[in-house]
């Protein structure tokens, strides 16, 4: 259990039980979904996940919904058909909502001037039928408001009146969490493998899941080699010959694309 996983159980707990809307607001990769999904598994029956899709439509959305809350969808399923089953699974706080990637709740285009946003107006909808929704959140959600709101002009003051609770993670974890994280996914590394694996993934721009990355990687060189558990062997080539240049070769092809949209305009000569 990480500092961040921590605050995240309780941010659900208190979600759960006072049965109004948290937010829990963090960088990427810094454990967030995992303690959720953790916590949901550890609390059978009280919550579900679901992961708020990119597309714009309102079947996508409730059909997401609906999946994760194990209700039927028919073929030619229908928003009409599907939402009414969603709310009533919802209202009265029973069974908690845990959206992840909350960013895609703000409308990304075809809106106008005045106009409501269709899953945040949901989401307040529910609150107040009494619903328990937490919403996972990175900064995205906070710049993807703010475009919506210069170009709708409508208040978001309606949204975060009713947040009871706003949570706000850390953005780095101490190493001994660190290490606990690495010491979980290989159990049976000695010191040397978890502090190599937890001091590569501190400087990693994965973070967290560089572990992650590391340790399958590791596990996989090593049944390749014939062994059942890794070696310090293993996760040296992990780190040096996967997650390092994956890294490297990741943060190359960023600069570059950040280099082209910033790239000024040619003007031709006359």
């Amino acid at each position: 259990m990480t500092e961040i996983g921590r605050a995240v159980y309780q941010a659900l707990d208190y979600c759960s039980k006072s049965r109004c809307l948290v937010m829990i607001s963090g960088k990427p990769r810094i454990g967030k979904t995992w303690a959720a999904q953790r916590w949901i598994e550890q609390h059978p029956g009280r919550a579900r996940y679901c992961e708020i899709p990119t597309s714009p439509d309102d079947l996508s959305f409730f059909t997401a919904l609906a999946r994760a809350l194990g209700i039927t969808i028919e073929s030619n399923a229908k928003r009409k058909n599907l939402q009414p089953r969603i709310e009533a699974t919802l209202q009265g706080g029973n069974v908690m909502a845990v959206l992840d990637e909350a960013a895609n709740a703000w409308p990304a285009t075809n809106y106008r001037q005045q106009s409501r946003p269709a899953r945040i107006s949901w989401i307040m909808g529910m609150i107040n039928a009494g619903a328990s929704i937490a919403l996972l959140v990175t900064p995205n959600f906070f710049s993807n408001q703010q475009d919506y709101l210069e170009k709708s002009r409508w208040h978001e003051a309606q949204f975060y009146g009713r947040i009871e609770r706003y949570i706000v993670l850390p953005d780095k974890l101490p190493i001994s969490d660190l290490e606990a994280v690495a010491r979980a996914w290989l159990p049976h590394g000695n010191r040397r493998m978890i502090e190599a694996i937890s001091d590569s993934a501190n400087l990693s721009q994965k973070y967290l899941a560089a572990i992650e990355h590391t340790a399958k990687q590791a596990i996989y060189l090593a049944n390749q080699a014939g062994r059942d558990k890794p070696e310090w062997i293993d996760v040296e080539r992990a780190i040096k010959t996967g997650v390092m240049p994956s890294d490297t070769a990741l943060a190359a092809a960023i600069d570059r694309a950040a280099g082209r949209r910033k790239a000024p305009a040619v003007v031709p000569r006359r």
